[in-house]
């Protein structure tokens, strides 16, 4: 296993707010926040979802987030993952799979027709935006595999979702896999490839999509990241679809071992994630996952993961001193920062399984 070690020499804290105090902020701070996943309601809708299963006293914060993010959703709201429908829609999805009983067929029905009619010209029906797309796709993939219940409806947005992604393969450019800077989880390499896995899973297309992977499979060697927290995002996603079976060729276990022997954790670490860089989307907490989900669809764990290194970091930077700073945007308070990082380490702390 590769393991790593620190530079900094930190004592253990306990500052770490608790979820009290985190409530007390949230309210205080409540105007201010967008209606996003990563960086809004919908995606404190999902952690709020969880607690209030376990304590009815967040049902109260869980149904205000849900109540005042529907409201506002119209088909003027924009459709990109991070902020946007799209991410919305997924959380609804979450939701309603793991914590809240519902219908997603019913609840959702309106945004999957604005989502689907804002991707085509109604001219000639081809995608507006590739990128776009790509996320779409993304979302499409896995309202399949946790939303969808009626079979007719599967069926339709499973040949949807081939749609899809037979138009980005036909329409890919060459650079499309150029590293992305700066560095972010949420990129366009990661939405293709992780909805690629995500229906392959669930035995959609299955055989076209092995055939596109290995289309895909020179643009991906001849676009090998440089930075360490993209060689990680590009390991995860190539481990991932390895394992699931959607690529059987050796040159693929070849670019994962290649991946591997340059990545270097004390760059990572020390250089590249050494300040305040804690978040989920490009930061320390999806570093974390990242190598947790390469762990486990490898056929070996790869990392030592450094929980308690990652425990001193975020106790060091996230004190409620901090967090009230009013030089802080308070978008990074939200899933992609502390709620995000105390959802990470509920991997650690309860063995979850990984669902990433």
């Amino acid at each position: 296993m590769r393991s790593f070690n620190t530079k900094t020499n930190m004592n253990k804290t306990d500052n770490l707010p608790s979820e009290s105090e985190l409530l007390a902020l949230l309210k205080k701070q409540y105007d201010e926040l967008e209606d996003g996943l990563v960086y809004g309601k919908a995606g404190l809708t999902i952690y709020y979802a969880c607690l209030s299963e376990k304590d009815p006293t967040y049902k109260t914060i869980y149904n205000k987030l849900i109540n005042d993010m529907l409201s506002k959703v119209s088909d003027r709201t924009p459709i990109e993952f991070p902020r946007g429908l799209l991410g919305i829609a997924f959380a609804l999805d979450v939701i309603m799979h793991y914590f809240k009983p519902g219908n997603p067929d019913n609840v959702l029905d309106d945004l999957d027709a604005v989502i689907y009619k804002s991707l085509f010209k109604e001219s000639n029906k081809q995608p507006i935006d590739m990128n776009l797309t790509v996320e779409a796709l993304f979302y499409f993939s896995l309202h399949l595999k946790l939303g969808i219940r009626s079979k007719v409806k599967h069926r339709i947005y499973a040949d949807k979702a081939m749609r899809l992604l037979n138009v980005i393969n036909f329409s890919l450019p060459v650079n499309y896999f150029q590293e992305a800077i700066p560095y972010n989880i949420f990129n366009r390499s990661f939405f293709l490839l992780y909805a690629i896995g995500s229906l392959y899973e669930q035995g959609i297309g299955q055989q076209r999509i092995e055939h596109i992977c290995t289309d895909l499979s020179f643009p991906l060697a001849s676009a090998m990241p440089l930075m360490q927290f993209n060689k990680l995002g590009r390991l995860f996603s190539m481990t991932r679809l390895i394992s699931l079976g959607c690529t059987k060729e050796q040159h693929w276990k070849d670019q994962c071992r290649l991946l591997r022997s340059s990545l270097s954790l004390e760059k990572l670490f020390n250089e590249e994630l050494g300040g305040k860089q804690l978040g989920l989307s490009d930061g320390l907490t999806g570093a974390m996952l990242l190598m947790a989900g390469t762990n486990h669809y490898s056929e070996r764990p790869l990392f030592d993961l450094p929980w308690d290194y990652y425990k001193k970091k975020i106790c060091q930077y996230t004190t409620l001193t901090t967090m009230a700073d009013k030089e802080v945007p308070f978008y990074q308070h939200g899933l992609n920062w502390l709620w995000g990082m105390k959802m990470a380490l509920a991997l650690e702390t309860r063995k979850e399984p990984f669902r990433f």
